[in-house]
């Protein structure tokens, strides 16, 4: 017998819902604070989303550059790959 895992409506909704969260409430590398409100370090909007992921086991969806990294002064750095020979 063997048995399947399945999601619900109401949990894909919440995690649609927790990563909306996640992508509005970025702590910001240059001041520490959340984007969205202002909260020094991580706001508990997003504390709340993170664990509604850890909850399900799934990972949520990474947005570069959300944390806003050029107020550090970060750059990119370009990877030079070798040719194959």
């Amino acid at each position: 017998m063997t048995g399947s895992t399945y999601y619900s409506t109401s949990a894909d909704q919440a995690l649609y819902e927790a990563q909306n969260i996640l992508d509005i409430h970025v702590t910001s590398s240059g001041t520490g604070r959340c984007v969205a409100c202002g909260s020094l370090g991580p706001c508990w909007r997003r504390e709340n989303a993170v664990v509604t992921f850890s909850r399900t086991l799934r990972l949520p969806l990474r947005r570069p550059g959300a944390s806003k990294p050029e107020l550090i002064n970060a750059t990119r750095i370009p990877i030079h790959r070798q040719p194959l020979q």
